[in-house]
């Protein structure tokens, strides 16, 4: 399993410790917001490429994901926003570029809106703005259980089970190799961070559409040919035709490590 030699440390909150990757000794802060149900682990391979670029690169594991502390039940977008503005401030953070993927491209959008002072510039990876019926599945998702013994010994394979299943949706076609295997290992240390704990039912009752047109900043919008939320890329660039836009062709390159530079040249772009 590869190391990540990046350094870490926690974060101090109203809500409880917040763990980051931080690298890099620049005066203009990064700050990277994960996908769900991942970690900050996810930007390990780009932290260094934006380091030598001369950026402070911080790295968070939103609270109740990755090593962060638990998240309080009542809960929200915005409330992870004004989290993360508590955690620049106990690190000495003044302003900062704002990146964030999936779910966290909708925490990243509404720091830009609520603490407009903190941040100079967006970059929204993937912009959630699901269909009525999707949002119908998600806020069904509040019922979820922590799993149980089955007789048929399901169990045995759910973490896995799972993880396979959150990589086949970011990448239609995906498929289990010795090459990609060590991938689903750290995903699934990841997932059991979780606790079992859906975010699904705080998508359901978000709308980025409304907070999109609220950012006064300077806006880029990314997603990738096959990325899950790539139909709602066009309605995103609509809603805010100001905004740069980047398309990345085929898979998305944040789930191929040899990709990083591309990836990295697109955001600073």
């Amino acid at each position: 399993m590869p190391k990540d030699l990046i350094p870490k440390g926690y974060a101090r909150t109203h809500h409880g410790q917040v763990h980051y990757r931080r690298l890099g000794t620049g005066s203009v802060t990064f700050l990277l917001i994960h996908w769900l149900p991942l970690s900050s682990r996810m930007y390990a391979p780009l932290m260094p490429l934006l380091a030598a670029r001369g950026f402070d690169v911080l790295a968070v594991d939103l609270l109740g994901y990755g090593r962060s502390d638990p998240r309080p039940t009542d809960w929200s977008m915005a409330a992870w926003a004004d989290n993360l503005e508590e955690v620049l401030t106990d690190l000495g953070c003044d302003t900062v570029v704002a990146l964030g993927g999936h779910t966290g491209a909708c925490v990243a959008a509404e720091l830009a809106v609520r603490h407009h002072q903190r941040v100079e510039r967006v970059i929204l990876d993937g912009c959630p703005l699901p269909t009525p019926e999707l949002r119908a599945t998600f806020r069904s998702m509040r019922a979820a259980q922590r799993p149980a013994p089955q007789p048929d010994g399901s169990h045995e394979a759910l973490i896995f089970k799972t993880v396979r299943t959150t990589y086949e949706h970011y990448l239609p076609g995906f498929t289990v190799t010795p090459a990609n295997l060590e991938r689903l290992w750290l995903a699934m240390i990841d997932y059991l961070e979780t606790d079992f704990v859906s975010s699904a039912p705080i998508s359901a009752d978000y709308d980025l559409a409304v907070t999109l047109t609220k950012i006064t900043q300077s806006l880029t919008l990314l997603s990738a040919e096959t990325d899950t939320l790539f139909p709602t890329f066009k309605a995103a660039r609509q809603l805010v035709p100001h905004a740069h836009a980047h398309l990345f062709a085929g898979d998305h390159p944040l789930h191929d490590a040899a990709r990083a530079a591309e990836y990295c040249a697109a955001i600073l772009g």
